[in-house]
């Protein structure tokens, strides 16, 4: 290798097992076996070897791409689907996030260029579940409709088309569906231990959680009797749990805009508390702009 040049930027945090967040200019620094895999993987499917990548590849593998379509593992071959970012060259700024024994969260950036990794470790090693990836573009090209009506949060504050299984799906779950349900819930429930930033098609990576709590009091101290619109919910969900961690793909019609598919991690602390770590919303760009009647049915 002739880069070699490595940036620590934050610091370990407890949880069921080692928190670290790692900026790399190189997906084999460190010696880290994830991130080596993470570049091996990405390669192969940047040269359309199939064979190398399934290697890599778990048996539920699915891709989003920056056109916000979902392609499995299949469909991806049979398409020769390549990635957005093919490799973490001296351009592109690498994160990483542990959570727990058994999930790794990897980001890749470059300019306006962002795509996470998920990999999770199964019996037979570490395998990349799910890739998500965004060409962000600073505004929209069409125009958002704001809701004059309220909205009550039904879906997903009340109920989902989804039915938890396990102990950590029904946590999972739980956590979201509290995060959902207002904006104090929401400052609970999302995580900033390492940073963590949502990116969006629209505009990017967000602002700090900081920030952004800052802007949603001000907007709501500035219309104090604005209609009260709820979450934007969600119409298909998968989960994977891990014990500690779950990894969540949603579809979600956000009110007046168009809908996205939301890529998540949510984990426990040493505590066992429940909260969002990472979050991408990479919308569907053939979507109409959607939005609700009103007189929604009261789901329970």
């Amino acid at each position: 290798m002739n880069r070699t040049t490595t940036k620590f930027f934050a610091s370990a945090v407890a949880c069921a097992g080692l928190m670290t967040s790692v900026g790399i200019a190189s997906a084999a620094a460190a010696g880290d076996p994830v991130l080596a895999a993470d570049r091996a993987a990405f390669a192969a499917l940047s040269k359309g070897d199939h064979a190398a990548a399934n290697k890599w590849l778990d048996p539920d593998f699915n891709w989003v791409d920056a056109e916000g379509i979902m392609w499995l593992k299949s469909d991806a071959f049979r398409a020769n689907i390549k990635p957005l970012i093919a490799a973490p060259t001296a351009d592109v700024k690498v994160i990483e996030h542990k959570y727990g024994a058994s999930v790794v969260w990897i980001q890749w950036s470059q300019g306006d260029k962002y795509s996470a990794h998920f990999w999770v470790k199964r019996p037979g090693g570490w395998k990349l579940l799910h890739a998500t990836e965004i060409a962000a573009v600073p505004k929209r090209d069409f125009t958002v409709v704001e809701p004059t009506y309220e909205i009550p949060c039904n879906n997903p504050c009340k109920a989902v088309p989804y039915k938890p299984l396990t102990e950590g799906e029904k946590a999972s779950l739980e956590e979201w569906q509290d995060q959902e349900s207002g904006m104090e819930r929401w400052a609970v429930r999302v995580a900033d231990d390492q940073d963590q930033r949502v990116v969006s098609t629209y505009g990017g990576a967000s602002p700090s959680k900081a920030d952004r709590l800052a802007g949603m009091r001000k907007r709501a101290a500035a219309m104090p009797n604005a209609p009260k619109v709820g979450a934007a919910p969600a119409l298909w969900i998968r989960t994977w749990d891990f014990g500690d961690t779950v990894v969540m793909v949603s579809v979600q019609p956000t009110y007046g805009d168009k809908p996205y598919w939301s890529s998540r991690v949510l984990s426990k602390d040493a505590k066992g508390f429940w909260q969002m770590r990472e979050s991408y919303h990479n919308f569907i760009l053939a979507a109409p702009v959607m939005t609700a009647v009103q007189n929604q049915p009261n789901l329970k």
